[in-house]
Parts: C-alpha cells; sequence; structure tokens
C-alpha cells in the first residue's frame, strides 16, 4: 500500500490520498482525501474526504465510515453497514453475465452498424460508375431522358409506388408464401436506387468544372462521391436518402411502363394488320 503522505499520530491520523493495486483498509479514526484501488477489494472504516474509485474490486463500507465524496465501483461489487454515512452519489458497475452480454451486443451492433454503412456507401459509388463504363448508350439515354424531366411527378410517383410496395410486403409478411415476392420487391427496390442514383451522380458530375475533360465514367465517379459524402451526414443524410428512394422509384416506374407500352405497341400492330 503506497501512502501519499507520512501518518499523523494517532489521536487525529490524517493522510492525503490512497493509491493501490491490493486489499486497502482505512482504519477508524483515519482520514484520507481520496482512495483509489485497481485489482484489489477496500474496507472503509474510517473517513474519506473526496472520492473512492476501485476498479475490479469491492467495496466494504463499515458502519463508522464517513464519506462525503461519490464512490465508483467498476467490476465489483458494492456492501454497506447500516449506519454508515456516504453523503454523496454511488456508481456500481458489475461486470456479471448481463452486463457482459449487454456490452458485447451494444458492441456488435455499433461495429455491425458502421460496417453497414461503409458497405452501403461502397455500393453506392461503385455502382453509378460500372453502369456508366458497362451500359454507356443506354444509361446516356435514361440520364438524358430524366435529366430535365418534371422532378414533382416523378417523386410523386415514387411516393405511391412506395407506399404500395410497403403495404402489399406487409401483408406478404403473414403468409410463408409471400416471402418470395418480397425478395421480388426488394430487388426492384435495389435496381431503382442503383438507376437513380447513377442519374444523380451523373447529373452532379457534369456540375464539376475539373471534370469537363474527363471521361463519363470518372464524372459519375465524382458525382457519387459527393452525393454519398452527403448521405453520410446525420440527419440530412437520411432525408436525402428518403428523396433519392421516391426519385429512384418514380424514375423505374416510368421506364417500366414504357417499356410495357413498346412491347404492347408490335402486338396490337400485328392485329390490326390481321
Amino acid at each position: 500500500m503506497f501512502i501519499a503522505m507520512l501518518i499523523f499520530p494517532i489521536s487525529s491520523t490524517h493522510a492525503a490520498s490512497l493509491y493501490d493495486h491490493q486489499d486497502t483498509t482505512v482504519p477508524a479514526g483515519q482520514t484520507v482525501v481520496d482512495v483509489v484501488v485497481v485489482g484489489g477489494d477496500v474496507t472503509v472504516a474510517g473517513s474519506v474526504s473526496n472520492s473512492v474509485v476501485v476498479v475490479n474490486g469491492d467495496v466494504n463500507v463499515s458502519s463508522t465510515a464517513r464519506i462525503k465524496g461519490v464512490i465508483v465501483v467498476i467490476g465489483g461489487h458494492l456492501h454497506q453497514e447500516e449506519g454508515a454515512d456516504v453523503t454523496n452519489d454511488i456508481v456500481s458497475i458489475s461486470f456479471d453475465n448481463a452486463t457482459v452480454n449487454s456490452l458485447i451486443i451494444g458492441t456488435g451492433l455499433i461495429l455491425g452498424l458502421g460496417a453497414f454503412k461503409l458497405a452501403a456507401s461502397l455500393i453506392l459509388f461503385i455502382v453509378p460508375i460500372l453502369m456508366v463504363a458497362i451500359g454507356r448508350r443506354r444509361t446516356a439515354a435514361v440520364v438524358d431522358r430524366f435529366r430535365n424531366s418534371p422532378r414533382g411527378k416523378l417523386f410523386a410517383a415514387g411516393f405511391f409506388v412506395g407506399l404500395l410496395i410497403f403495404a402489399v410486403s406487409v401483408v406478404l409478411l403473414l403468409t410463408i408464401v409471400g416471402i418470395p415476392f418480397i425478395l421480388i420487391f426488394a430487388l426492384f427496390l435495389f435496381i431503382a436506387l442503383g438507376i437513380g442514383i447513377t442519374i444523380v451522380s451523373q447529373t452532379i458530375g457534369e456540375q464539376i468544372r475539373i471534370f469537363e475533360d474527363k471521361p463519363e465514367w470518372a464524372r459519375a465517379g465524382a458525382g457519387a462521391m459527393l452525393l454519398v459524402s452527403m448521405l453520410n451526414v446525420p440527419f440530412i443524410g437520411m432525408l436525402l436518402f428518403l428523396a433519392l428512394t421516391l426519385f429512384s422509384l418514380g424514375v423505374s416506374t416510368s421506364l417500366t411502363v414504357s417499356l410495357l407500352r413498346n412491347r404492347k405497341r408490335p402486338l396490337n400492330g400485328s392485329d390490326t394488320d390481321r
């Protein structure tokens, strides 16, 4: 046991502070300012003017103890006898199975959420570059088509389609047969987000002057990087992702309707020829 100051005569025994890593006792009649012990138990029968801090050990407070400061017990237990005078707060954190499990689950959730956000950011950054690099003509045609389209109609269509998908998914969750349809909806949503973020990324990249003479995939990458950065801003990113989802659903719905109409035209034409 390390004593910061020498002990005065027994009639008024006093020490500044006790710092130790083994079992420590403050006997009756002794007064110290602080008690800090790591890896040992503490028994307080005297007076402590300030705090008692114990890590990985138990604290035993006798009936004759007088503690004016806070008691902090981490990884141990506190035992207080009746008659003890403790005038401040008591903080006790015991690493029992329940606490350890909670810490593990909480840490896992935090790490899992961070890994999910990182993976989602990488996907949202890579998808526009791949779509522009692989399907240049088709992607350019889609971007040109929706670059100046009325945003209000696209957002309205995306809102109603998203609401319909959500309502149908809730109903399908009640049946095992509906799970494959939910997966189809999820795939549709993923494809829609890919198309929507490509259009937005390409449009943003075209506004960056230093990328005016760069290839289209480079402009899409620059726009995607800026867009992903904004999506990671707390609260603002959530609102931006919601707007991007509605826009993407509106664009995908418009493309789907156009595709169905184009497929019907030859059939109608052949029927009239007959």
